[in-house]
């Protein structure tokens, strides 16, 4: 009897996580400096950093494109995606941006391993879509 209390306290901990996403993040870093895009529910800002004139741009992220994000999203487990690993490596001669997308929840945040530019694993494919298609837009 002494050992249901505590179990049922560690399922309720662990209930209580949140998978919805409320921050998209994808960062690409060149010789030439780094760009940052983050998108929430309520906005899209870019900021760029690096040998030229830091720049940042912000506008309201529209319905549409939020919830292409989430059904981007809708297969994939995020506690996996840090062991996805990248198709290419071009990113190791300078040949290529170096990719990487950050996530987060209420509770959490989650790293996905590093890629080349937009070109990641093939389950984080039409969440990079997403993200250049909102990168392109100004």
């Amino acid at each position: 009897m002494k050992y249901i209390l505590p179990l049922i306290a560690a399922l309720l901990i662990v209930s209580c996580k949140t998978t919805d996403i409320v921050k998209y993040e994808y960062k690409s870093t060149t010789m030439l400096g780094s760009r940052v895009l983050t998108v929430t529910q309520d906005s899209v800002v870019s900021a760029f950093s690096g040998r030229s004139e830091p720049t940042r741009t912000a506008r309201a992220t529209t319905p549409e494109e939020w919830h292409e994000l989430t059904a981007s999203m809708s297969a994939v487990k995020l506690e996996a995606i840090a062991d996805l690993e990248s198709p290419t490596n071009k990113r190791a001669t300078d040949a290529a941006p170096y990719g990487s997308v950050k996530l987060s929840t209420k509770d959490s945040t989650y790293h996905a391993s590093a890629f080349d530019g937009y070109n990641s694993h093939k389950t984080l494919v039409p969440l990079m879509a997403v993200m250049q298609k909102i990168a392109a837009k100004r």
